[in-house]
């Protein structure tokens, strides 16, 4: 017999396999081909991804945790802390005054250029679209400012409570709404 499984470890080492929707079987199945033409074919499958229910959520989210709480992946129910709002504000901002700084940086290099293109940019920057840009710039950049103070002041080991965490945050957004009506002002 040429080939094939010859004893009964050899079968039940060597099954058929499947790649790519053809059944395989090796053609030498002695012990070692056993483990280099077949071991590997094993590794090659993707496991089954488990059905997501109610039932199994929990220990596919958190399969080690023995917290009983329900878990609730809907963000819109989520009532986050003011402390929480914050901090992802403080972040938007940071990400706002990174794409912002290239905009800064075109209208510099325009307003330096010449004089006839420091008109332009100075006509362009009358219209009402500019000036609301304008606007939103100047308050991202106050408002990430005043975030990073507190954090700064947080780091010295004041505020470094709930409650003054959450005082700070009041403080901090207080502080940057007055800045953007100022700015508002100013602006326009």
């Amino acid at each position: 017999m040429m080939g094939g499984c010859q004893t009964n470890a050899d079968r039940r080492s060597c099954q058929f396999w499947r790649v790519n929707g053809f059944q395989f079987r090796p053609t030498n199945c002695n012990q070692l081909s056993a483990h280099l033409y077949c071991a590997p074919l094993r590794f090659w499958r993707l496991p089954d991804l488990p059905v997501v229910n109610e039932t199994n959520l929990r220990a596919i989210v958190r399969p080690t945790s023995k917290d009983t709480r329900p878990v609730n992946l809907d963000l819109g129910t989520i009532q986050l802390p003011v402390t929480a709002y914050a901090s992802i504000a403080h972040r938007v901002t940071g990400v706002l005054n990174f794409f912002a700084s290239f905009l800064l940086l075109w209208a510099l290099d325009r307003s330096l250029a010449s004089e006839a293109s420091f008109d332009a940019l100075a006509a362009v920057l009358t219209s009402p679209v500019s000036k609301l840009v304008m606007w939103g710039i100047a308050s991202a950049l106050t408002y990430h400012a005043l975030a990073g103070v507190k954090h700064l002041v947080m780091d010295t080991g004041v505020g470094e409570t709930m409650r003054g965490g959450v005082i700070g945050a009041r403080i901090v957004f207080a502080t940057a709404l007055t800045a953007a009506v100022l700015w508002g002002v100013a602006i326009w």
